[in-house]
């Protein structure tokens, strides 16, 4: 998507007429991009990039961001404070556009990078694949490749250890992943496995809790849940974790508006708190119930609406709820129904395949090498 757009997008500062076309199925999806590229494209001599995945920068994304500074004769500064980080980019406005569409490209790449990891780490803990002559491939990396593989329905798979050393394995009845859009429930087994394991630690019923998150975070909280990278606060008063709310009006004043997003997505969930205690601004971690320091709080609050996890394995979630701005949402006391003015509402589904797994094990799948003669 990114690949060649800074320069284009300098043609188009130079009063070139090359022209950017959005074609998708999904009508907020493109009004989102088209929003973004704008936000881009607007001269500015100074543009911050609000992203908490530049801690996930890695030495060649480091290397890269000093040439950027080169190549666009920019100055490209990262920052993390308060819970929040990103980069800065200032200079001339058509060379700050371009840097800033090459950063954002390095973004987007490392937050699917984490994403993945936490993808196959998930699936790790919930279902593992062995093969007694293939032991190498007990890995987190391989067997969430297999595991998919076997939700889709594959036959046979391709493994490969090294470039010139691969297996193909037999998956032997493989069921079919249906990605269903327009329902209700976001549902993802791993992580409702995952949140059952936990209920076991935290006796507490779970409480309905609201969060305000970005465009770009959705599709990554149904597919590995909530992490604090992903929707930082403004202000994080009560700890460095991840924030909920009990109300969405308490959700829309705690997440500050996403200035270039065309509507507004809230995630509502379940939440173990169990026992807490009000936080502060320095805490990374609750802190001891008593001398034991491996005995402490469950989670950290404001002891009113705002409650603070340190866990996205303590917090389940159910549904995505995309509105416009201009609507007013209204949640009935107790209830998931709701009434709005004007609302959009979209809920993304992982049904995976409903079988049970061991609660603390998790589920192991035995596999064979394939032979053309079976």
């Amino acid at each position: 998507m990114f690949s060649g757009f800074g320069s284009a997008a300098r043609e188009i500062m130079a009063n070139k007429t090359p022209t950017v076309e959005f074609i998708s199925r999904d009508s907020r999806a493109q009004r989102e991009a088209t929003s973004w590229t704008f936000n881009m494209l607007s001269p500015s001599d100074n543009m911050i990039i609000k992203n908490n995945h530049v801690i996930y920068l890695d030495q060649g994304d480091h290397k890269n961001l000093l040439s950027l500074q080169t190549k666009f004769n920019v100055h490209i500064k990262e920052f993390f404070r308060n819970g929040n980080g990103g980069i800065t980019i200032t200079g001339n406005p058509s060379d700050v556009s371009c840097a800033a569409i090459e950063v954002e490209s390095m973004l987007c790449k490392a937050q699917e990078d984490f994403a993945q990891a936490e993808e196959c780490g998930i699936l790790f803990s919930v279902v593992r694949w062995s093969c007694k002559d293939v032991p190498w491939i007990q890995t987190p990396e391989i067997s969430a490749v297999l595991e998919k593989a076997y939700m889709e329905g594959q036959e046979n798979h391709m493994v490969k250890k090294h470039k010139h050393d691969a297996v193909i394995l037999k998956i032997c009845n493989g069921m079919w992943l249906h990605w269903l859009l327009q329902v209700e429930k976001l549902e993802n087994i791993m992580l409702q496995q995952l949140f059952k394991m936990n209920r076991q630690r935290v006796k507490d019923k779970p409480k309905r809790l609201y969060q305000r998150v970005s465009a770009q975070f959705c599709d990554l909280i149904c597919r590995v849940g909530f992490q604090k990278e992903f929707a930082p606060p403004a202000e994080q008063k009560y700890g460095s974790g991840i924030y909920f709310s009990s109300t969405v009006d308490g959700a829309l004043k705690l997440w500050k508006e996403q200035k270039h997003e065309q509507y507004i997505y809230i995630i509502q969930a379940q939440v173990l708190t169990g026992t807490y205690t009000i936080g502060s601004p320095q805490m990374i971690l609750p802190p001891s119930l008593n001398a034991d320091p491996l005995d402490r709080f469950d989670s950290l609050s404001d002891m009113g609406q705002t409650h603070i996890i340190f866990s996205g394995q303590q917090a389940l979630p159910e549904y995505l709820i995309i509105c416009s701005r201009s609507t007013h949402v209204f949640f009935s006391s107790g209830s998931t129904l709701f009434h709005t003015v004007y609302v959009m509402i979209n809920y993304f589904t992982y049904n995976f395949f409903q079988k049970k797994a061991d609660a603390n094990r998790g589920l192991t799948r035995h596999i064979t090498l394939y032979s053309p003669d079976t």
